[in-house]
């Protein structure tokens, strides 16, 4: 009976639990297409990850400039992926945060959660004003008389 597992080259660097690993996993995701096999991999990652760094925003939240929904990938080498890891990590960052300020550094000269604070600090502004030009008012059920 031939043996269904792919034979995997054994890299110098992984323990050899680790290589065995490798070699399942490469083996579950056989036949699945490239796009099918990474999303499955980014789950993974995901699930093993925990709540050790829970993204900033769900998808679909509104941003300043509108609806965050949609998606930017790249691929990096795995040195850098390393050290932007960690440096996430010590920022007490995910990485989708850290990837999205840096976009928008590039794009608008000023990080995101900088633009969500600046909004945030508008909308105050708004409403105070408009609570200048209105006055106060209370519901009856807190209290007061209502308009």
């Amino acid at each position: 009976m031939a043996d269904s597992n792919t034979h995997v080259k054994q890299l110098t660097h992984l323990s050899k639990a680790q290589n065995a690993a490798l070699g399942a996993v490469l083996n579950a995701l056989k036949g699945l297409p490239l796009e099918d096999a990474q999303e499955v991999l980014d789950h993974a990652i995901g699930q093993l990850a925990g709540d050790e760094l829970t993204p900033m925003f769900a998808r679909g939240i509104a941003g300043p400039l509108g609806k965050l929904d949609h998606e930017l990938k790249t691929k990096v080498d795995e040195v850098t992926f390393h050290r932007f890891r960690r440096s996430c990590a010590l920022l007490k960052l995910d990485t989708s945060a850290r990837i999205r300020d840096a976009i928008y550094v590039l794009e608008w000269q000023k990080p995101y959660r900088q633009m969500v604070a600046e909004r945030m600090l508008h909308e105050d502004e708004h409403s105070q004003g408009l609570q200048a030009l209105v006055g106060h008012v209370q519901a009856p059920e807190f209290g007061g008389r209502g308009r």
